[in-house]
């Protein structure tokens, strides 16, 4: 099955990956049918020191803010940071000076750390130590989400979908990826600290020893200006990285500096190390590509994670590659390394380097050209509709283009919104709010009774009938007794019919809103609301005339009725059942009419003044405000967040040429051209348009797009279903059908419109991909249905299968790792070649065996030299893809300086750098982060042996110094018996003065570091030699070197060594005592010196001050007290036979 996988983003490089990252899984996920997100089990974190995300130059969205973790609190100073690190009594008293020495001095950081490290990585470590608990916190949340029951089965369920294998329900261990550049500020100086808090946190947890880290060397960012800092950041990154590589036992310091956040890392073991056991470099550059900047570098190797995590193949040889790389293929019969740094036999040289190459249909390319497509007509036939035919404004000004659309629109627009009360004949509204048949109902049944007891039989005289006046008198009080009961019945069935309109008529003006915005656009629609309510104004205003001209002919009821009643010929007594006295209960039945309608226009007269006040003209208001902030988004140069805004890079509705943005990146290669996306996008516009032409077709799917998926069953999850305007809260008026009453708690209405054009990219995304439409068709195509001999004809099929065979071979080509190597110094150092060994891991190959499409692969893996017929066949398997991704990884790990991508930046910016006082202070400021002993790029046995042998070269006469030079300050060197000549330590030292003379064994050790950059610059492992010199003569612990033991024994040195001083080494002609007791006084002496001088420090002195050597006290205290004992120790030659 699929892996669970934390991906940490550590500073400025690594945020952006993720946000690439993040970008490429969702239209991944999207293009495959997925449409629940992203898996729980995938957890992302960045961690970096400002308080806000920063890196506006990459285009792609900000992390979601839940996994962004600035490590600096609002209004924080560095001295805060400092602060939260050494007060608190949490750090052992005798571990104090050295963990102060590790931070920059308060007193002179000038530092805004709420924006960044500055450059500096030491300001970065500190930060990064500040938050250790934070940090620790946060993984520990998203192992515990991604280790999660439910998390787990969602994943299993994504994996079904991208038909991953079943494990038998068991789930693999998760992987853990810190992707960083060893360039920066932050990034560089807290991801070493940032691995381990995460380890501490899980160190129960077997992958807990497994963490890759993916790190960008610094060629990546050549291109930037006002970049100084980046050499000199990169090779104290470099060094502390390969350090801590080597390193299974940190300082006392540094444990305490864990500890005292709450955490306890454990270390000693056979597998453990400082930082991750996987560290790929990746470059700009290989033999065969190049990227033009660090954003295609980001974006890359973010589509090649997304591949990483969703094919469980991929996951499945990544793992094993990186055990077998740095255990099985290392060691000195397999990799030789001629630096000496490490140990041979068990520990291997740190970096590998990755690189990926693919062929793909590119679908999820074409996905975000067709999105951003629709997007950017949907906006400006929003915008700009109303110029459509005179864009430049030519015949009319853009208001005069307005008012005139508006104009034309106005009448079907109202008609469409079922508001048109405009004149009598016309009577949207208050027809709505008659209830037609019961009103007649009422009426005649009002008739009845009025007449049942106006003409009771017992009432009557002996005719049967009734005189006039008696007749009027009782009619009218009949009318005057019963009507408000009938009334009060019409009121109950009008205010039932008012329910059903404020029930469905706001979100039926709404929708008729919504077609006008598509139909004429956002500046016409918003002028035909501010006309609409003018017209509804005056329709309430013509309402209330209405009825009141009604009551009007109510106030002449007596008379309509005495009129009736004298058509009688017998007026003395007239009978129920003779005409004038059903025209006058017609009268009383007519009346009833005339006041149930003049209420009915009281209503709605009333409902249209509330209409217009708190739903028309806030509604007007919203999109007006929404018009004029959408006109500025996608006018604006940046967005918000300090991102630039793209929206004038994206095509337009005719565009027919594609921008470059969506061209494929250096390594990727596709099976369908950017070119041709015009062609394609047009197609499928016409067929969701039945076959329509596209400028047909084009309007009619802009409008289906923007009013949204409401009501539409392929769309499924709630979060996927929009309308162009949201009614977020309902309008309830004040108004009843009993104008006497009012609602008790009326509520105004709530819009929502979004007024980002991001927005409805996401929603063209979710319009293209509804399950059984042309585009969903399309883009979900994988290369299995793409090669489908069965439904593609033979001419289109041998077509793509050519252009398939030319791109694989391109991909496999360029798929090379991603690391510019020196062939001369890969030889020297390694005895190999570039290529040697590069290992690749394909993707889910989809072409069964026994096909032409398998057959096809076949034929070009074997031709390009990479079919391997033990692994190969296993690299094609079922899976549902739209392209092959390749992972090519370095044969063996290697040392840095093998690889120019990291080391020709940093030697050009020591030797721009190093040649006076000031910019050499500058080059190396608070740019180590850690302890001598843990910052130099040596295994600390070998660093130990580098000051052994100084204090045995200084004994037996074998170093030189020149101080002659005040600007560079002082050349030494080292006799070197291999080569028979005095070999040079780096000059200038690494070291921001002068350095001085007691001062020099932590200064040539610090020094190692630079000899890295002289590697590269000079094309050769001749920087190393006088380190090498000092560990021939420093030798193994425990022991003296052969040089020291066999002068000792014998007076003898190598052919050509200098002769050392009688009263430091006693002479060759000497006895083996007197150079024992020589010897053992020298050492003696320097010990005593080094004590007094170095090691023990006034207190009253800044820590930051102290030499540099006082960081290795301990080691040069302890190694002299070694040789002291082992030159009194030893004993003359026995054979030992």
């Amino acid at each position: 099955m699929l892996r669970p996988f934390l991906i940490i983003g550590v500073g400025g490089s690594g945020g952006k990956t993720l946000r690439g990252l993040r970008h490429a899984l969702e239209l991944r996920l999207q293009q495959a049918g997925w449409d629940g997100g992203l898996p729980a089990a995938w957890q992302m974190l960045h961690f970096d020191t400002p308080i806000a995300q920063d890196g506006a130059d990459y285009p792609q969205p900000f992390m979601p803010p839940q996994n962004y973790k600035g490590l600096v609190a609002g209004g924080g100073a560095y001295e805060s940071v400092f602060g939260g690190i050494v007060h608190g009594k949490k750090i052992a008293s005798q571990a104090m000076d050295d963990v102060l020495r590790q931070l920059p001095d308060p007193k002179r950081v000038p530092v805004d750390v709420t924006k960044g490290a500055g450059q500096f990585r030491a300001v970065g470590r500190a930060v990064a130590l500040s938050k250790l608990s934070d940090i620790a916190k946060a993984a520990s949340e998203s192992i515990n989400t991604m280790s999660d029951a439910k998390a787990l089965g969602q994943l299993r369920t994504l994996g079904d979908v991208l038909r991953a294998k079943s494990e038998g329900g068991v789930t693999p261990n998760p992987t853990v990826i810190v992707i960083s550049s060893i360039a920066g500020g932050s990034g560089a100086g807290q991801y070493i600290d940032v691995i381990e808090a995460i380890k501490a946190t899980a160190k129960t947890q077997p992958w807990a020893y497994q963490f890759f880290s993916l790190l960008f060397a610094p060629d990546v960012f050549d291109q930037i200006k006002g970049s100084g800092g980046i050499p000199s950041n990169a090779l104290a990154t470099v060094a502390e990285t390969m350090n801590g590589f080597w390193t299974t036992n940190p300082s006392e310091s540094t444990i305490e500096l864990f500890k005292s956040k709450g955490l306890t890392p454990s270390y000693g073991g056979a597998r453990d190390r400082v930082g991750g056991a996987y560290p790929f470099i990746i470059g700009r550059q290989n033999s065969k590509i190049s990227f033009d900047n660090q954003g295609e570098v980001y974006s890359a190797l973010a589509t090649s994670v997304a591949a990483w995590m969703t094919d469980d193949r991929v996951q499945g040889d990544i793992d094993e590659y990186a055990t077998g790389n740095w255990t099985a293929n290392v060691g000195a019969n397999k990799l030789s390394d001629e630096s000496r740094l490490m140990r041979p036999i068990d520990q291997s040289p740190p970096f590998s380097s990755l690189g990926f190459g693919r062929v793909t249909l590119g679908r999820e390319k074409f996905l975000d050209y067709a999105a951003e497509r629709f997007a950017r007509s949907s906006v400006d036939r929003m915008l700009f509709w109303h110029a459509e035919s005179d864009p430049q404004f030519t015949e009319r000004t853009r208001e005069e283009w307005i008012e005139l659309k508006a104009s034309w629109a106005l009448t079907g627009f109202i008609s469409a919104a079922r508001l048109d009360e405009e004149t009598e004949e016309r009577n949207d509204v208050i027809d709505a709010l008659r209830d037609a048949p019961a009103q007649k109902t009422l009426q005649l049944e009002f008739e009845k009774d009025v007449l049942a007891s106006a003409g009771a039989e017992y009432s009557l005289d002996k005719s049967g009938g009734l005189d006039i006046s008696v007749w009027h008198e009782r009619l009218m009080s009949e009318y005057n007794d019963k009507v408000e009961r009938f009334l009060s019945r019409d009121t109950a069935n009008r205010q039932a019919k008012l329910d059903e309109w404020i029930a469905s008529q706001p979100s039926h003006i709404v929708t008729t809103v919504e077609q006008a915005i598509g139909e004429h656009g956002l500046p016409v629609t918003v002028e035909l609301l501010n006309r609409v309510g003018r017209v509804v104004k005056s329709a309430s205003e013509t309402l209330t005339a209405e009825a009141e001209l009604r009551r009007s002919w109510i106030r002449q009821l007596p008379g309509y009725i005495h009129e009736e009643l004298s058509r009688s010929s017998s007026q003395n007594s007239i009978r129920p059942d003779q005409e004038p006295v059903d025209l006058a209960i017609g009268r009383i039945g007519q009346a009833f009419e005339w006041e149930s309608e003049a209420r009915l226009r009281d209503s709605a007269s009333a409902l249209l003044r509330e209409l217009r006040r708190d739903f028309l003209d806030p509604l007007r208001a919203h999109l007006a405000s929404s018009l004029a902030a959408l006109q500025s988004r996608v006018s604006e140069q940046n967005h918000s967040d300090g991102r630039v805004n793209e929206y004038e890079f994206w095509p337009r509705q005719d565009d027919q040429t594609v921008p470059r943005k969506y061209a494929p990146a250096p390594n990727e290669r596709l099976l369908v051209e950017v070119a041709e996306y015009a062609g394609e996008f047009e197609s499928l516009v016409s067929s969701a348009a039945s076959g329509a032409s596209f400028g047909d077709a084009m309007p009619t799917v802009m409008s289906s797009i923007l009013l949204g998926t409401i009501g539409d069953e392929t769309v499924t999850d709630p979060k996927q279903r929009w309308r162009l305007i949201q009614s977020t809260r309902s309008w309830k008026p004040v108004v009843t059908a009993d104008k006497t009453h009012v609602v008790s708690s009326p509520q105004l209405p709530r819009f929502t419109f979004a007024d980002q054009p991001e927005v409805y990219v996401d929603r063209a995304r979710v319009w293209m991909l509804r399950q059984g439409t042309a585009f969903q068709s399309y883009i979900t195509e994988d290369l299995r249905t793409y090669f489908d001999v069965q439904h593609v004809d033979p001419v289109t099929f041998k077509n793509r299968r050519d252009k398939f065979t030319e791109q694989l071979r391109a991909a496999l080509g360029s798929s090379e790792p991603l690391v510019k190597l020196n062939p001369a110094l890969l030889s020297e150092v390694h005895g190999k070649s570039v290529g040697d060994g590069t290992r690749l891991v394909f993707s889910s190959i989809p072409f069964e065996a026994g096909t032409e499409m398998y057959e096809v692969t076949k034929h070009a893996l074997v031709t390009q030299g990479v079919w391997d017929d033990s692994v190969s066949k296993g690299w094609f398997q079922d899976a549902r893809v739209d392209g092959i991704e390749i992972f090519a990884m370095s044969g063996f790990p290697y040392q840095p300086f093998v690889m120019d991508s990291v080391m020709e930046p940093i030697a050009r910016g020591w030797l721009a750098e190093s040649n006076n006082v000031n910019s050499r202070a500058a080059f190396w400021k608070w740019k180590r982060s850690r302890l001598l002993m843990e910052a130099v790029p040596a295994d600390p046995e070998v660093a130990e042996s580098i000051i052994r042998g100084w204090y045995v070269a200084k004994a037996l006469g074998q170093l030189a110094v020149d101080t002659s030079d005040d600007a560079r300050g002082p050349a030494l060197s080292v006799w070197d018996a291999e080569h028979r000549t005095f070999a040079d330590f780096p000059h200038p030292l690494l070291y921001p003065g002068i350095a001085p003379s007691n001062d020099y064994p932590g200064v040539v050790l610090e020094s190692l570091i630079v000899a890295m950059a002289l590697i590269s610059s000079e094309g050769s492992l001749r920087p190393l030699h006088a380190y090498h010199a000092l560990m021939e003569l420093g030798g193994a612990p425990g022991q003296l070197s052969r040089p020291l033991s066999t002068w000792i024994r014998s007076g003898e040195l190598a052919g050509g060594a200098p002769e050392p001083d009688d009263e430091r080494a006693g002479g060759a002609s000497a006895s083996l005592s007197a150079r024992q007791d020589a010897l053992r006084a020298f050492l003696e002496s320097e010990l005593d010196d080094f004590r007094a001088e170095i090691a023990t420090q006034d207190a009253r002195t800044s820590v930051y001050n102290y030499p540099v050597s006082w960081e290795i006290r301990n080691e040069i205290i302890r190694v002299l007290g070694d040789l002291r004992d082992g030159v009194v120790e030893i004993k003359a030659a026995k054979s030992g036979i």
